[in-house]
């Protein structure tokens, strides 16, 4: 992957860019990017739920990134 890929955050389902992530940590072999350090600390909090649903969908309004 390079710079300019585009991934989603697997907790609010944002549209990131992996160069202007806010974050990134690695569970079972996978790296995951994330919008900002609360997206990122529920993640590593607890990875399998967020891995269980799909985040497809972004949350309207992105409240977790402010």
């Amino acid at each position: 992957m390079d710079s300019t890929t585009i991934v989603k955050d697997p907790v609010c389902g944002m549209d990131i860019e992996i160069a202007n992530a806010a974050g990134h940590t690695e569970h079972a072999g996978q790296t995951y990017h994330f919008c900002g350090t609360r997206c990122k600390e529920k993640f590593e909090h607890n990875p399998a739920e967020y891995l269980s649903k799909s985040a497809a969908e972004p949350k309207s309004g992105h409240g977790c990134c402010g």
